[in-house]
């Protein structure tokens, strides 16, 4: 028995030791002539694009992955249909990346749980509840959690407030979104915008020193590139500057890599770039097959 115990311990460890740093993400699947058939299903990979893996299956919407600081676990939106459609509802599901065991994290009947993240700061939840026409950006979930008070979505929570969009003129013909900090909730609530209300600024990411702001904008013209600047907004810097779209960027646990989706070969795949070096990396190579968004790591 004892021989047995230690068989089984260092197996879990060899089965610990697979991902070193995983990178998660939505991804599309298509038929040979790109018309989709799952709209989108949770894979994840190596840092490096290696190992790529399906982690959940069936005819659900599986929506937002973000990554827990345990690296073994992945945060997601489940819709009970092949499609994004908030009349269905949706729950946060977590699951082991291992064991496939899945735990429900949140439900709320009648209502669609998504846009899920969990900041790379002590793993704060931020989601978006849509019940019937109601729509509220929440942060946390249980006795503690409370609800943004202004217009917000895409938000990255961290222990004393939410980074979060902003929109003023949602559903009208031309989209401006600025990116807002909230410091607090309720009356006490600080709030700071971040960027200008001109453009359309979208998808927030935080380095997980706190030091560190990326976002998805169109404020250098036609097409999407990814920003990074000092975390009040200021000093920013385009980062991609590459021909077709770029967006929902993702600090790296160490802060030294974001990944992010891009369009720039014709398909959407994943990317990385290194922050020192400048260096891109194209980590997915889905072509019609596939098409690979939202990473987070």
């Amino acid at each position: 028995m004892r021989t047995l115990t230690i068989l089984l311990i260092s197996a879990a460890a060899a089965v610990a030791a697979e991902y070193r740093h995983p990178i998660v993400f939505g991804r599309g699947h298509n038929d040979e002539n790109g018309k989709p058939i799952l709209q989108s299903k949770i894979w994840i990979m190596e840092e490096d694009g290696s190992n790529q893996r399906q982690l959940t299956h069936g005819e659900t919407y599986d929506d937002h992955p973000s990554m827990y600081s345990d690296l073994h676990h992945v945060l997601y939106s489940e819709f009970p249909v092949n499609a994004l459609k908030v009349e269905a509802g949706a729950k946060l599901i977590k699951l082991d990346i291992y064991t496939g065991q899945r735990e429900v994290v949140a439900e709320v009947p009648g209502c669609a749980l998504h846009h899920a993240s969990l900041s790379p700061i002590a793993d704060v939840l931020a989601y978006h509840k849509d019940c019937g026409k109601k729509h509220e950006e929440w942060v946390g979930w249980g006795a503690g959690a409370y609800r943004v008070t202004t217009a917000a979505s895409n938000g990255v929570a961290v222990p004393d407030g939410i980074f979060f969009m902003h929109e003023i003129n949602k559903g009208g013909a031309a989209r401006f979104v600025s990116l807002m900090r909230m410091w607090g909730h309720g009356a006490g609530a600080r709030m700071l915008e971040l960027t200008d209300d001109e453009h359309l600024h979208r998808r927030p990411a935080i380095s997980p020193d706190g030091a560190k702001l990326a976002w998805q904008t169109n404020m250098n013209g036609k097409d999407d590139e990814i920003y990074l600047a000092n975390i009040d907004g200021k000093n920013p810097v385009n980062l991609t500057n590459a021909p077709g779209d770029d967006g929902h960027p993702w600090f790296s646990r160490d802060g030294r890599t974001i990944v992010f989706e891009s369009n720039r070969t014709g398909a959407w795949e994943i990317w990385k770039v290194d922050l020192a070096s400048k260096k891109f990396t194209q980590l997915t190579h889905g072509g019609k097959k596939f098409e690979s968004t939202r990473p987070r790591m």
